[in-house]
């Protein structure tokens, strides 16, 4: 954040240019290298644009994100003078992004021109950090997630292309920050589904994105894990002006967030562990009989097992705390648990 605080180190990233409206920044320092976002034609000419008259609207949700969770460490630590003031902060930062950066006709969030306000219209995966961040209103979250599941925008059998689909500058083969679908923008977006409660929706998006890494893993080779994939095929993403160079492989630098963090969030259900409060939320897939749950779990000082047999639940833990389950509420205890859901 570029205003002044009381924790110390608490400031933009260097790259990032403050403007009263919001945040300059560029492709290749963003890491969307070629990225069409700021076009100003029809179609992106530049690999690595510069965008240099946009705000980007991640970056100043990414500031708003930072000022509440300042906000909430504050409070944990009982100064709620502090906390006060960096939610206000956080709450200007909301009124800004919600009055310039959303367009009503269209639905959307996009980025804007610094100059004189104008939305940059390119459809960008980047737009559900104000979901993320916690600064859309719910209507206009029910309208990102009804994007996230259009089969023309950010939907169809591969969720989460890097621009929409019907962007003029789309690239069925991915071309990097042209379609090409990335884990870490995945994983954002599905946490600003679990802010807003759409749990069915994010299971249902996480499902198909980890069956496209399962099939292109086993059906393409070399057998591995990519850096980005292809928004239309079981195979890694490919920069089409370059002869068809894949992305890089054996890269789980943030793509295993797919079959770790995003099957255990989203595809099993615990979204939420929290070893300040002592707390597990597990929405329960319904969809599943048999035998579901998660082994040595560890959270804070507790480590726990949680299995669940269609309505009958066995909890083993070394420690005491809450297990929520489909948003009823157990009380763990040390040992061994048994109950009915």
């Amino acid at each position: 954040m570029r205003e002044s605080g009381t924790l110390r180190g608490v400031r933009a990233p260097t790259c990032l240019i403050s403007e009263d409206l919001g945040y300059k920044w560029e492709g290749a320092r963003s890491g969307m290298d070629n990225t069409p976002r700021g076009r100003k034609g029809e179609h992106a000419l530049e690999r690595r644009p510069n965008n240099p008259d946009m705000l980007w609207i991640d970056a100043i949700c990414q500031q708003a994100l930072s000022a509440r969770m300042i906000s909430k460490m504050y409070a944990l630590i009982e100064d709620a003078d502090n906390s006060k003031i960096w939610h206000d902060k956080f709450l200007q930062k909301k009124k800004i992004i919600n009055e310039f950066y959303w367009d009503e006709k269209d639905g959307f969030y996009y980025d804007i021109d610094c100059n004189n306000h104008n939305f940059m219209k390119v459809k960008s995966i980047a737009s559900y950090w104000t979901m993320t961040s916690g600064v859309a209103t719910k209507n206009q979250a029910e309208l990102l997630v009804e994007n996230l599941e259009n089969p023309e925008t950010f939907g169809g059998l591969v969720p989460f292309p890097s621009i929409a689909r019907n962007d003029n500058d789309f690239k069925p083969k991915g071309d990097y920050w042209r379609g090409g679908v990335w884990l870490p923008t995945v994983y954002s977006t599905l946490q600003g589904l679990k802010e807003y409660g759409f749990y069915k929706e994010a299971r249902n998006v996480s499902m198909k994105l980890l069956e496209h890494m399962y099939k292109t893993y086993v059906n393409f080779k070399p057998h591995t894990i990519w850096e980005a994939y292809s928004p239309s095929k079981c195979e890694p993403a490919c920069n089409e002006k370059e002869n068809g160079e894949l992305s890089r492989p054996d890269f789980c630098g943030w793509s295993a967030l797919g079959p770790i963090s995003i099957y255990i969030e989203f595809i099993l259900g615990f979204h939420t562990i929290n070893a300040f409060t002592k707390t597990i939320e597990w929405e329960k897939p319904s969809d599943i009989s048999g035998k579901i749950g998660i082994k040595n779990l560890r959270f804070g000082d507790v480590v726990t097992s949680i299995e669940a047999v269609d309505n009958k639940c066995n909890v083993i833990s070394n420690g005491e705390y809450t297990l929520v389950i489909n948003k009823k509420s157990y009380n763990i205890f040390s040992g061994c648990n048994e109950f009915i859901i």
